[in-house]
């Protein structure tokens, strides 16, 4: 069973887009987190305002772009107009509910299963990573049957 790489990209594209915008994504959500909190930091005295504060925001601006470029370069949609609203809100209601689930399930890795909070977030990824992609390929970006 000898598969090119040609046939590979031909059948998995969109994964594979997928997972390189996800990788993408994690690593701008996060260099915007630390740097929002980083100004914040110098902006508020109480610590706990700044780094909610770099959280709320660096979210925003990286489901943003999330969207953005899930939309143009992993499904392609080409959903103009007024549809862009709606489809941006079926993508952001798609992260609500994998940012819920990986709040869910982070206590259970810590308190049940006694895994250490760091590694127990680094374990949530793939699952919220596969659980996102078929929200996203089934329902933000789902293209309508002519």
């Amino acid at each position: 069973m000898n598969i090119s790489w040609k046939q590979m990209w031909s059948e998995h594209q969109i994964k594979i887009r997928f997972f390189i915008i996800g990788v993408w994504n994690t690593i701008f959500g996060y260099v915007s987190y630390v740097g929002l909190d980083y100004v914040f930091s110098l902006i508020f005295q109480k610590r706990y305002v700044a780094y909610m504060s770099a959280a709320i925001l660096s979210n925003i601006i990286s489901t943003t772009s999330a969207f953005l470029f899930h939309k143009h370069i992993t499904f392609k949609s080409t959903v103009r107009g007024k549809g862009v609203i709606f489809e941006f809100f079926k993508f952001y209601s798609t992260y609500m509910v994998t940012n819920i689930l990986g709040l869910a399930l982070l206590p259970v890795f810590v308190e049940v299963f006694k895994i250490d909070p760091k590694i127990a977030g680094a374990l949530l990824i793939p699952v919220v990573a596969v659980i996102s992609y078929f929200g996203h390929s089934r329902f933000s970006f789902v293209k309508k049957s002519q």
